[in-house]
């Protein structure tokens, strides 16, 4: 809406926190396109994003892991068989509720190994008790 149109009045605030590096970034954008209100800049590039959407995912949806490709997927789905073979001789090898730090190593390898195909962070060992 134009601004000083009849029915243009803003009454609606909308608020967001940032990281410092997100501002940053937010503000050279902002610098770069001209514009000299931040909060100016944020509702003309969320309209132009909604104004072009032409379908897909809606904008600013939770995005997950990208999907792979198939040579990664045949990857990942054989360190999913993995695991679970893991898995079924940890269950032979519990003995007085401990288990083998070996096998519990392997696990924790296989599992973070999963993970890093997927473009996901790996987990960190638990420190011992």
């Amino acid at each position: 809406m134009a601004r000083g149109t009849p029915g243009s009045k803003r009454t609606h605030t909308v608020s967001v926190r940032l990281s410092d590096a997100e501002r940053q970034r937010w503000e050279e954008a902002r610098a770069a396109s001209g514009r000299k209100e931040l909060g100016a800049w944020v509702r003309t590039v969320v309209e132009d994003v909604l104004q072009d959407q032409v379908g897909g995912a809606a904008p600013g949806a939770e995005r997950g892991p990208a999907p792979l490709d198939p040579v990664s997927q045949a990857a990942y789905d054989e360190l999913c068989r993995i695991g679970a073979n893991l898995n079924q001789l940890v269950r032979y090898t519990h003995q007085d509720g401990a288990l083998h730090p070996a096998i519990e190593a392997a696990l924790f390898e296989v599992g973070n190994a999963a993970l890093a195909i997927r473009g996901i962070e790996p987990m960190r060992p638990a420190d011992p008790e």
